[in-house]
């Protein structure tokens, strides 16, 4: 009788092993499928934030008469692209292109939307060398490693709104690849006076076009095609 009990005793003391070693391989198959799959969720979040923050380097800024405080306006001192200014048309373009943040300079003063008194204004700011006002942008631009700048020549010089940009950001380290367009003077020299204002910088060989070509086709491909071959990182 006792050897019996003994090998009842024996088998129930195996079938809980048994249940304990099933129960531990269980345990032990889930955390690890918890590890893998927090291990994945990780990676996944850690790809998504550096391909934010490689998208936040390249920032596409631009200055237009037709930027207003209000909307952009409709003016015809500025060659339009269907009630869009032709710098502004560059401008998604590139951003289309090289992805990023994009932001308009726009002027605390608003522009006079009439060609003559646009050309007169402007002319004066240059004669007084004037530092014109612009509102507060969204974005810092010493937050980004690569700056577009867009803007149109004004009597053969950059609009005075961006010498008070260059004045107000210390752009060293940062490469600075600028786009404009004109009505027949390209860069007018713009792209050296860029550099000469920050010297630090690394200033690339910019792209000009003439506003009364803003909106063509072949146009278009001539901006996709400097920015791919810029070769930014």
């Amino acid at each position: 009788m006792k050897k019996i009990i003994s090998i009842l005793l024996a088998a129930v003391m195996a079938l809980s092993l048994a249940a304990c070693g099933g129960n531990q391989n269980s345990s032990s198959s889930s955390s690890n499928e918890a590890s893998t799959k927090a291990a994945e969720t990780k990676a996944e979040s850690n790809t998504a934030s550096s391909a934010a923050n490689t998208g936040s380097r390249v920032l596409v800024l631009y200055f237009s008469a037709a930027n207003t405080k209000d909307v952009d306006a409709v003016t015809t001192a500025t060659p339009m692209v269907n009630g869009t200014s032709s710098v502004k048309w560059m401008a998604d373009i590139i951003h289309n292109e090289v992805g990023g943040d994009i932001e308009p300079i726009i002027p605390s003063k608003d522009y006079p939307l009439e060609y003559d008194a646009l050309a007169d204004a402007a002319k004066a700011e240059v004669d007084n060398n004037e530092r014109p006002a612009f509102e507060a942008l969204e974005v810092n631009p010493a937050d980004y490693d690569t700056i577009f700048i867009g803007y149109p020549v004004w009597w053969y010089t950059i609009p005075m709104v961006l010498e008070t940009f260059f004045d107000k950001y210390d752009l060293s380290g940062k490469t600075i690849v600028p786009f404009n367009t004109h009505a027949g003077s390209r860069d007018g020299g713009t792209y050296k006076t860029i550099q000469e204002r920050e010297p630090n910088a690394k200033v690339l060989e910019g792209l000009a076009i003439a506003g009364s070509d803003a909106g063509s086709d072949s146009v278009k491909t001539d901006i996709t095609e400097w920015v791919k071959g810029l070769n930014l990182e």
